[in-house]
């Protein structure tokens, strides 16, 4: 789990954006004692920035802690140059993968593949959003992550690693599929058991499995292995719709934490047509009804201007006292 509970200590933001040049497309950072309030590291520049690896855009970044108490740096291989038009007709089946034992310094850059499978128009499959896990049953680390198979439709991905350098299963498995197009998966482990949060990739012409898409579900699993095709939906609500469920709220890349010091969880999610703005809602039971998530008024948190797709690994106060001072 990405946000590993601490006594004391805060989390560290990862994002991107909100332009398409490299210094957007790279490793930016903030943090929070709170969960709610963000400040910006670095003012704002980049913590990492790729050069010499392929178009050294990437974007969707993850950190994760692994079970050394090292971290792993896992972000989208975004294969575009100053246009996103260039992307589509290059997609990438690879993901960038850097390490980290202070979350200051970024060693061993590199490109790895996750699929071998073809995409739609005999392109490659794309790889985005990657986040990673660890594993229990197999003892082996999972990275979870969106694909599009050859008809074009996307499906919740998951390869396996022992050291996020080769991947066991170069055929990956199918982690979630609801039966329509889903992308940006997280996951959330609580009382034993996964709850996977993810955005419906479908529009106004959805099938009778959807509504009109473009917004944020959950879905969960009876334990905590990451084990193919053991998610279910239990409700079509979109947790980003609250109690207007017909009105769409254009959200993606979401991502949920939990408050170490009440049973209460927050999701922010990207209004991806806003450039750079996150909703925030609230629950304190994850099994509730998913369209029973309260949205905060967007008075009661603050996010570093231009935050695209972000994610969150919890650190000490330790940890974090000295990213502060480094940044």
């Amino acid at each position: 789990m990405n946000a590993t509970s601490c006594s004391q200590g805060a989390w560290v933001l990862s994002y991107f954006g909100p332009h398409q040049d490299v210094p957007s497309d790279s490793l930016h950072l903030a943090y929070s004692t709170d969960g709610l309030h963000w400040s910006t590291l670095a003012d704002g520049r980049p913590a990492y920035q790729l050069t010499g690896m392929g178009t050294n855009h990437i974007r969707d970044p993850f950190l994760f802690r692994k079970n050394d108490g090292t971290y792993v740096y896992i972000a989208t291989d975004w294969t575009l140059a100053e246009n996103d038009s260039n992307y589509w007709n290059r997609p990438s089946s690879k993901i960038f993968v850097a390490d980290s034992t202070d979350l200051i310094t970024f060693t061993n850059p590199r490109l790895i593949t996750l699929t071998d499978l073809p995409g739609p128009g005999a392109t490659p499959m794309h790889a985005w959003a990657p986040e990673a896990y660890y594993d229990p049953d197999r003892e082996l680390y999972a990275i979870i992550w969106s694909g599009n198979d050859t008809t074009g439709a996307n499906r919740i991905y998951v390869s396996y690693t022992e050291d996020f350098v080769t991947i066991v299963n170069p055929t990956p498995d199918v982690l979630f599929d609801p039966g329509y197009s889903v992308i940006d998966a997280t996951i959330t482990q609580w009382n034993g058991r996964n709850y996977l949060f993810f955005k419906d990739e479908t529009d106004n012409s959805g099938s009778a499995l959807t509504g009109s898409g473009k917004d944020i579900q959950i879905a969960r699993s009876p334990t905590l292995a990451l084990d193919p095709a053991t998610f279910t939906r239990w409700s079509p609500e979109y947790i980003t719709r609250g109690s207007t469920q017909s009105r769409r709220r254009a959200t993606e890349g979401p991502f949920v934490i939990k408050d170490p010091r009440q049973s209460r969880w927050y999701l922010f999610a990207d209004y991806y047509t806003n450039g750079g703005v996150f909703g925030c809602w609230s629950t304190t039971d994850l099994d509730a009804d998913p369209g029973s998530w309260t949205e905060l008024p967007s008075a009661q948190y603050r996010f570093p201007s231009g935050v695209r797709h972000a994610n969150a690994v919890r650190v000490t106060q330790a940890e974090l006292d000295a990213i502060i001072a480094h940044y």
